[in-house]
């Protein structure tokens, strides 16, 4: 995701680029303690945004959908944190998914001592360039370097769905539609703007063969501000068949282009418009689980639309970035 998930701004000074010691890590079991990591590796998404994989010993398993608070401190002491969405948690221990693709488990770090794997995670981080930390995590973090993690955080913007009781004051505040399926097997419908689709994509590689149908809507500005768009193509493709196991987990994704559309796409570039949305998402009538993730104003028109177009307010999940 962007610089921060709940709107952490980017004042300060640049060049935070190591870590804290041991003095850096919270009280044993406190479960929002600083973890000391490692970058494992570095992928480049487009020219201003890259993936980074993290070894973090100790760390919590994560769900689809959460966030980790990253920590630089550089060598004055000056710290900078901030938030980013999580867009990969399979090696974190979190699930036993066999999708469409490798798990990164199996050829993740390890501890000393034939301890087994060590958890991992994977933030996207796109670069902004008056920012402090985006641009050293983009340009100039390397495999290797020291970082600190709190986290993961988050139980509300999660896939598969937190389960509450029935009982609970959650249902009494947030009653479920009559007649919906339950959450945790309501088709999916995700909804990301620009960077917005970092924990979207945690959620698609989370996926197993026995989950519902998903879909998912990108609205980004041009071709190359596309993420994972090559791992996005096949996983759609391969979900449209058969294995040995059985079908797989259907996926459904649709891009829309806000400046620049590539050559033969079925749409004018322009902004993602209600009629659009309605025509590209699961209509309400089968009571989809939305989540929505990016910018303040992104979300905010996408979720009233949503609303409008029947969804329920209790089936719509939303996740935004940006001053506040």
């Amino acid at each position: 995701m962007s610089e921060s998930v709940a709107g952490a701004g980017e004042a300060g000074v640049a060049g935070a680029v190591g870590v804290g010691g041991a003095a850096g890590v919270g009280p044993s079991g406190d479960p929002y303690a600083w973890l000391p990591a490692t970058i494992v590796s570095s992928i480049a998404r487009t020219s201003r945004a890259r993936s980074l994989t993290l070894a973090v010993p100790g760390l919590r398993p994560a769900r689809a959908g959460q966030h980790v608070d990253l920590r630089l401190t550089a060598d004055d002491g000056y710290t900078a944190v901030r938030s980013y969405s999580l867009s990969d948690v399979r090696a974190s221990g979190a699930s036993d998914v066999d999708g469409d693709g490798a798990d990164p488990a199996a050829s993740g770090a390890r501890g000393g001592g034939g301890a087994g794997p060590v958890p991992q995670i994977e933030v996207t981080v796109e670069r902004l360039d008056d920012g402090e930390v985006s641009p050293y995590l983009v340009d100039a973090a390397e495999p290797g370097d020291p970082i600190e993690v709190r986290g993961p955080i988050g139980g509300w913007f999660v896939w598969p769905p937190t389960e509450f009781d029935p009982e609970s004051a959650v249902h009494a505040v947030l009653p479920e539609p009559e007649g919906a399926t339950p959450p945790t097997s309501a088709p999916v419908q995700l909804v990301g703007g620009g960077s917005g689709v970092a924990p979207l994509m945690a959620m698609v590689r989370a996926r197993g063969r026995d989950a519902p149908p998903m879909r998912l809507l990108a609205s980004v500005r041009d071709p190359g501000s596309r993420w994972f768009v090559a791992e996005l193509d096949e996983a759609a493709r391969a979900s449209s068949g058969r294995d040995a196991t059985g079908p797989r987990a259907p996926l459904v994704v649709d891009w829309v282009y806000s400046r620049t559309a590539p050559e033969g796409h079925d749409r004018r570039a322009g902004r993602l418009t209600r009629d659009e949305l309605e025509r590209s998402v699961l209509p309400a009538s089968e009571h989809p689980l939305v989540y929505v993730c990016g910018a303040n104003s992104f979300v905010a028109v996408v979720a009233g639309w949503l609303v409008e177009l029947g969804h329920a307010p209790t089936r719509v999940r939303t996740e935004r970035f940006g001053g506040v």
